[in-house]
């Protein structure tokens, strides 16, 4: 499509030069007299000329995002940007703050970065990486026949196997990371196309690790994580709560202790008084009783 443009602005230009060429030979013969008449040719000639300069510039600003468009289509790096910008918009979007990490070096012995990091609820890292086939999935469009469409399908189960092989050896580490790496296609088309690859997932699990996820699958993956983190934080709640518990429970305990022993002395106070209560009720009937006997004596 960008060659086509090119040669489209080339023809345009060339003609409108052409017609201005002849205009100017037919006005400058038809009246070689008339000076005023010339000056106002140039001058028209010099307004054709800069609106044709503009032309020009608005022409280039629309061939520029096509050809941008081209390199995308292409599959270059532009293209996996663009896979890199969908995943950190999806992962954003799910996972609470502090739980990734983007372009973050695993291996501290190489300057591999993988696209994205996720941290388990148990600490342990799960690689993502994004990859966008698009130039397999413009060419499986832009052919019918079933031959060709089915060796794209081949090429393309041999460039996802190697791009697996390469995640896992870059970003499994044993005691840093998950046992598994994740594979980021973004675009539910190119899975589509993932799908008619007959066991090409299972193999990329079973083989070298690494899950192969789409949009929604990899919305669905991570909000597993993400409950995995508030499962985590419920814990550490409960923890908290459990510790408050036993101390409540302890001065509980030290209270109740301090209870019996209370009532433990109010009971022998009663039994002091009860006691008293009887002395001084004997005393009261002895009493009465030498009233008794000194009143008879009279």
């Amino acid at each position: 499509m960008s060659n086509f443009l090119d040669l489209f602005i080339v023809l345009l230009l060339l003609g409108i030069f052409a017609f201005l060429i002849f205009l100017f030979f037919k006005f400058r013969t038809s009246d070689e007299s008339s000076y005023q008449s010339n000056q106002n040719f140039e001058e028209k000639i010099d307004l054709l000329s800069n609106e044709i300069s503009e032309i020009e510039s608005k022409l280039i600003s629309v061939t520029t995002p096509i050809n941008e468009l081209n390199r995308f289509l292409g599959g270059n790096v532009s293209a996996g940007r663009l896979g890199e910008w969908n995943l950190e918009s999806v992962v954003k979007d799910i996972m609470p703050d502090g739980s990734y990490e983007f372009q973050k070096i695993i291996n501290p012995e190489t300057t591999e970065q993988v696209d994205c990091a996720v941290y388990s609820a148990d600490g342990l890292i799960i690689p993502i990486d994004s990859k966008l086939y698009s130039g397999q999935f413009k060419n499986y469009q832009a052919t019918s026949k079933k031959i060709e469409q089915e060796k794209i399908l081949k090429g393309l189960k041999t460039a996802i196997l190697k791009d697996a092989d390469d995640i896992a050896q870059k970003y499994i580490r044993q005691n840093t990371t998950s046992n598994y790496a994740i594979l980021y296609i973004a675009s539910e088309k190119m899975n589509d196309l993932v799908d008619m690859i007959e066991d090409l997932r299972q193999e990329c699990l079973s083989e070298k690790n690494v899950l192969i996820q789409g949009p929604n699958t990899m919305a669905a993956f991570l909000d597993t994580v993400k409950i995995g983190h508030h499962y985590l934080n419920l814990n550490e709640t409960a923890s908290k709560v459990a510790e408050v518990v036993r101390k409540i429970n302890k001065q509980f305990k030290a209270f109740d202790e301090s209870t019996v022993n209370v009532k433990k002395r109010l009971e022998a106070s009663v039994k002091e008084v009860d006691e008293l209560q009887t002395r001084i009720n004997v005393l009261g009937r002895e009493l009465d009783r030498g009233a008794e006997e000194m009143g008879s004596e009279k």
